[in-house]
């Protein structure tokens, strides 16, 4: 298979099992307490192995026990050759209802790095994903590498003037918050494949601005959201490098997506078989 670069944040997730979100100064107590990998840039490698990709990923993570729960299990699966040790690994702590609906809460501290990534080692990629970090940090590896892909993630999004610097981007993968952001900047119109995930309400495939086509969702019985979009992503990417047509690949990240969620945590990738039994079987 195609080698891939996927650049982005890297986290320790600690999930939050909870019946519903309490009121303010509300007090509940949790279901269960769920301690996993997480972060945009290692979920989406982690998928990509699972599919039979060959990755290597690049991020900022600290020598200390939330690295070794972030990337234990990408070990022996995932080149880690390109992370850059400095500061501390991020943390996300993730609230997650009886619907199977989740907030987020993240704590940083990769912005203080300054080490750059090994730019040579991206380049010889075929396929380059780009999941999070900050605006700084992406502006400047734009620069430098040709992104094939992008999630840049609600903080991200959160902090842009402009998107000048990344329509050039081939696919831009966002769910439906990002996406209402990311609409309102004129440039938004001139990216030439923008995939909106929306959860239950299926997908949306946009062209240059334009609607191409609307993919209803997989219905299953929701547990954790956490880390679908980003199995959607990898999935998304698999689809398209082993050949298949756009559409055909949003109907394969769809289906991925939907089984991961049936699951508690961000790293529920379901088997490339699964997935394509599941399209044949389910119903919609």
């Amino acid at each position: 298979m195609a080698k891939i670069a996927v650049i982005g944040d890297i986290n320790a997730d600690y999930i939050i099992m909870v019946d519903h979100i309490p009121d303010y100064d509300g007090d509940i107590e949790i279901d269960d307490l769920k301690i996993t990998g997480g972060g945009f840039g290692p979920n989406t490698a982690y998928a990509l192995a699972c599919f039979g990709d060959d990755v290597a990923l690049f991020g900022y993570a600290g020598d200390d026990i939330n690295e070794e729960v972030a990337l234990g299990d990408l070990k022996g699966y995932v080149n880690l050759d390109g992370i850059v040790r400095c500061a501390k690994t991020g943390v996300c702590f993730s609230i997650v209802d009886k619907t199977g609906v989740r907030r987020l809460m993240t704590y940083k501290k990769d912005t203080i790095c300054d080490i750059p990534f090994d730019i040579e080692a991206i380049k010889r990629a075929s396929w380059v994903h780009l999941a999070g970090l900050n605006f700084e940090k992406a502006s400047e590896l734009l620069k430098k590498v040709r992104i094939s892909s992008w999630d840049p993630g609600m903080p991200f999004l959160s902090s842009l003037s402009n998107l000048k610097a990344f329509r050039g981007i081939q696919y831009v993968l966002l769910n439906e918050r990002e996406f209402e952001i990311f609409r309102k900047f004129p440039e938004w119109i001139s990216f030439e494949n923008l995939i909106v995930k929306m959860g239950e309400n299926g997908v949306r495939y946009f062209k240059r601005g334009s609607l191409l086509k609307s993919f209803p969702a997989f219905r299953v019985n929701a547990v954790d959201s956490t880390g679908a979009g980003d199995i959607f992503n990898a999935a998304f990417i698999h689809s398209i490098l082993e050949g298949s047509d756009i559409f055909k690949s949003i109907e394969f990240a769809s289906a991925a997506g939907a089984l991961s969620v049936t699951k508690v945590g961000a790293r529920n990738v379901p088997k490339k078989e699964e997935v394509e039994k599941f399209i044949k079987e389910v119903r919609r």
